[in-house]
């Protein structure tokens, strides 16, 4: 079986549980000298058995029997060598996510019904998050000297052109750039308005730069309401499971303990 088909089996065994029997369940017993756990029979038919453990399937599965017989001879023999172990945490975390993901969507569906999104809390949205939704278009001035850049930042700030700023140091390789629009850089930025200037940026090739906004490009509220609504959407649900998981917490006495980081 591929991996995926080990986690998926394995989970199914998980969820459907044991104390159930196939239309087989009179063969003849084999001993089962692997490491493998024979799995709980379930319900299905039963076209083969491996060293005790079922294939189950039909008529398609039928037909290509030699291979998930030899699939799971090959599977049991790496269980058998430990070629599992790596993956068993995977398994876990797949089943874990399972089960909460199901698990959420019944308390979605036997919760309160929600306020539904109007367009002027999408509205309200925009513009109280407008910098998530605004475009910088950047010049940028870099150059090899830390110290430099600071008397260049301040050159910028009082309002010379970063080309020319480039210009008077002909001995050096001062470099000015049009980044664009990049609404990432927003966070180098203490005031988002055009004319605005940065502190003196460290880049990961050394260099030193200075960044100043030339230009704001808005998006359309209309062009960013549908995903506006969904993150509004997304909001109610988790206040919902908030909300479910602190009342079970506290119907349950539940200790929980935020631990602080180890600050060595």
């Amino acid at each position: 079986m591929t991996l995926r088909k080990i986690y998926l089996l394995l989970i199914f065994v998980i969820l459907i549980g044991c104390n159930q029997s196939d239309s087989n369940s009179n063969a003849p017993s084999v001993d089962n000298t692997s490491a493998v756990e024979t799995e709980p029979e379930r319900i299905g038919t039963v076209l083969a058995r491996v060293n005790g453990q079922p294939i189950y399937g039909d008529d398609q599965t039928r037909a290509a029997l030699e291979f998930f017989i030899t699939e799971e001879i090959i599977y049991q023999e790496a269980i058998n060598k430990g070629f599992d172990k790596s993956d068993r945490d995977k398994v876990r975390n797949f089943e874990r996510d399972l089960i909460i993901a199901r698990t959420k969507q019944s308390i979605l569906e036997n919760a309160e019904p929600t306020k539904e999104v109007s367009s002027e809390d999408i509205k309200n949205y925009y513009e109280s998050n407008k910098d998530k939704y605004t475009y910088l278009r950047i010049h940028e001035i870099s150059s090899p000297d830390s110290k430099l850049s600071n008397e260049i930042k301040d050159k910028v700030k009082s309002g010379e052109e970063l080309q020319t700023i480039a210009n008077s140091y002909p001995d050096m390789p001062i470099t000015m750039n049009d980044i664009a629009y990049d609404r990432a850089m927003a966070q180098h930025f203490t005031a988002i308005e055009v004319g605005s200037v940065s502190e003196v940026i460290k880049k990961p090739d050394g260099k030193y730069s200075v960044l100043k906004i030339v230009e704001l490009k808005e998006i359309p509220l209309n062009s960013v309401s549908r995903s506006i609504r969904y993150i509004l959407e997304a909001k109610q649900k988790a206040q919902i499971m908030n909300s479910y998981a602190q009342k079970v917490a506290e119907e349950n006495n539940m200790k929980i303990e935020i631990l602080e980081q180890d600050s060595k």
